[in-house]
């Protein structure tokens, strides 16, 4: 897995993450003074799994912890899937291709959250969207909830023009 990815480039980056589980320690707090041993300290993990290993996820985790700690859910999510297919799916390569006859529209699984999730929950399929054409130099990937997130202009007006197709047609 590790060889291919290098062999993908920039894309890896966006690869990578959906590979295998994760967890990312994101806030840690304990104490309130420079010279004093917190009492207690708490740290927030941003955990995140792939569909149907949420369970290996969370005994990795709990390997990892000494006794003496305990783990709970700040927030608790489900990984979801849906099948790449339909009307809808086919209006949103139409559109993407309309405007890039080059590109490739190919599902992908997201490692963020998505408000689908809720709508999975109750049997309503969703679909995440991406009508975004960057420059392969741009590192947009590990731009993602940085200070420097942006996009040229140029994918914005890109990405508007997919947008408006899209809903035209459907």
């Amino acid at each position: 897995m590790d060889e291919s990815l290098k062999k993908m480039g920039p894309a890896a980056d966006l690869v990578d993450v959906i590979l295998r589980n994760s967890a990312n320690p994101t806030m840690i707090e304990g104490g309130y003074q420079t010279n004093v041993i917190p009492g207690r300290a708490t740290a927030a993990v941003d955990g995140r799994f792939l569909p149907g290993h949420e369970q290996e996820l969370l005994d990795t985790i709990d390997s990892l912890l000494l006794p003496s700690v305990r783990r709970e859910f700040i927030h608790h999510d489900v990984a979801m899937q849906t099948e790449f297919s339909g009307t809808l799916v086919d209006a949103m390569c139409a559109a993407i291709r309309a405007e890039d006859p080059d590109g490739h529209p190919t599902p992908y699984c997201n490692a963020g959250g998505t408000d689908n999730k809720a709508f999975a929950t109750i049997g309503i399929n969703g679909f995440g969207f991406k009508a975004l054409r960057v420059p392969p130099e741009l590192p947009y990937v590990r731009m993602f909830h940085g200070v420097d997130e942006r996009i040229p202009l140029e994918s914005l007006r890109f990405s508007t023009r997919v947008m408006q197709r899209l809903l035209q047609t459907c």
